[in-house]
């Protein structure tokens, strides 16, 4: 089948629509436009004509093995997924989706009027989204609805980045430095996020904050002093105490110490993250996670004993060489907690040689998925919010569980998009979302940390010229 696949597209139709849709099946491999079809590997041949019908033709070397045309409102991606689903035998679970905002699609059918029984038939015959999946986005819209009702309109959530971590996970494609490395950088660093948030403290005065997180890389990887010295400056900038929601990402269980979370409990810390990702140890040392399964516990019993109940695990499928029966493993381990909060993430599918290589992987990501909505289930926890990552292979996604009263906040309005957030430090993402011109402006800062350290009047200036 060749390792490369080409595109002939013939007509006005975007490349990215076309991409975006093949990338559901072939993720594994990279793309080239031609000009015709060449006489050896896959060619994807997409045309439309005078009356918005599109024909999607797939070639293997030179010989037509497969075609549909399609009309609608999503004909191209109609098109590329009859004949790609044919070709492959894969159906993939969110059907002609490629967003990564699935429950915004149904939260936009409930406010137009149509019922949870109408919008979930509406996912699956518009857009071909199978039935869980479908009745789970009617889910967690449902929940993010009980939410919403109690989220001030003019309110706003702040998120600051610290982007130091002890080591580097070897999945991890954040903006993270190890403290190894770049522990030199620590005070400097703080001087330049402290301006940022000072900064983000007048902005916003009048405004109710909502909900603060504290993120990363992982925040407890500041030693006690600095940590200290960042949660006096949020302190001073908020009124921490209205806040509905105050979140820090203690995500390596070797961070946490007594120190640190008497801390976060004397500034109004109440839910923080202590993420084990996988309860065996094996998989820990193979993915540099740099502590232990007994360490893990040993952090959450810690937190327990100084009252935090609001506690997420985050834990990820897929990770090198886990089975089915790890998995299960670690989810009722997990379950044993009795916990009031779980994220389960999917690690991207690295790429391969040939499509057929990826089919095990595929189903084997799906009996994950499976497996961890029954034991969250068993577990009380429902699910509150999702997100799947951009061309991520098999169209999976990303679900946060809890109990009723431990959903986070800060999650929901940051993937939904229904609150402003304004964000401090490096990468951080500031999101001014205007519902009422369903419009979103987007600020970035610099991802790198020493060109955030030296250039931070500017991220503060560009946020002044929205501001004033």
């Amino acid at each position: 089948m060749g390792d490369l696949v080409k595109f002939v597209i013939i007509g006005g139709i975007s490349e990215y629509d076309v991409q975006v849709m093949a990338q559901v099946f072939f993720h594994h491999l990279p793309f080239e436009m031609v000009e015709e079809v060449p006489n050896h590997g896959l060619c994807l041949h997409v045309e439309i004509c005078g009356t918005g019908e599109v024909t999607a033709t797939l070639f293997d070397s030179g010989s037509m093995i497969a075609q549909n045309t399609a009309t609608g409102a999503k004909p191209v991606a109609l098109a590329i997924y009859r004949v790609l689903a044919e070709f492959t035998g894969y159906r993939p679970p969110w059907g002609l989706l490629t967003g990564i905002r699935p429950v915004k699609l149904i939260s936009a059918m409930n406010s137009s009027g149509l019922g949870r029984k109408e919008a979930v038939s509406a996912m699956i015959s518009r857009y071909l989204v199978d039935e869980t999946r479908a009745e789970l986005c009617a889910d967690v819209a449902a929940v993010q609805a009980r939410i919403m009702q109690a989220s001030p309109q003019n309110s706003v959530s702040i998120y600051i980045s610290v982007p130091f971590c002890p080591t580097i996970c070897h999945y991890c494609s954040f903006s993270a430095y190890p403290v190894s490395k770049f522990g030199n950088r620590m005070e400097a660093y703080l001087a330049a996020l402290l301006a940022e948030i000072a900064y983000l403290g007048e902005i916003c005065r009048g405004r109710p904050v909502e909900n603060i997180y504290i993120g990363g890389g992982t925040p407890t990887a500041l030693d006690v002093k600095n940590f200290r010295i960042l949660l006096e400056a949020i302190d001073r900038a908020f009124d921490t105490g209205k806040a509905l929601e105050y979140t820090v990402e203690a995500g390596r269980p070797d961070t946490v110490c007594a120190e640190k979370l008497a801390l976060m409990r004397d500034f109004g810390v109440g839910r923080i993250s202590i993420n084990p990702q996988t309860l065996k140890g094996e998989t820990l040392r193979k993915i540099g996670r740099g502590h232990t399964v007994s360490e893990f516990h040993e952090a959450y019993n810690l937190a327990k004993s100084f009252g935090f109940e609001h506690i997420n695990f985050d834990l990820i499928l897929g990770l090198p060489d886990e089975t089915l029966a790890d998995i299960e493993a670690t989810f009722s381990g997990i379950c044993a907690l009795n916990p009031n909060s779980v994220t389960i993430h999917n690690l991207a599918i690295k790429r391969a040689s040939k499509f057929h290589t990826d089919i095990p992987q595929l189903q084997k990501q799906t009996d994950m998925l499976a497996l961890s909505r029954e034991f969250m289930g068993c577990a009380g926890l429902v699910p509150y919010y999702l997100y799947r990552q951009k061309n991520s292979p098999g169209n999976f996604e990303n679900v946060g569980y809890s109990r009723p009263g431990f959903e986070g906040r800060y999650n929901i309005h940051m993937m939904e998009e229904t609150r402003s957030v304004l964000a401090a430090g490096c990468g951080a993402i500031t999101k001014l979302v205007d519902l009422e011109a369903n419009r979103i402006e987007r600020i970035v800062n610099l991802r790198d940390l020493d060109q955030y350290i030296q250039r931070v009047d500017e991220m503060i200036a560009r946020k002044g010229d929205i501001f004033g």
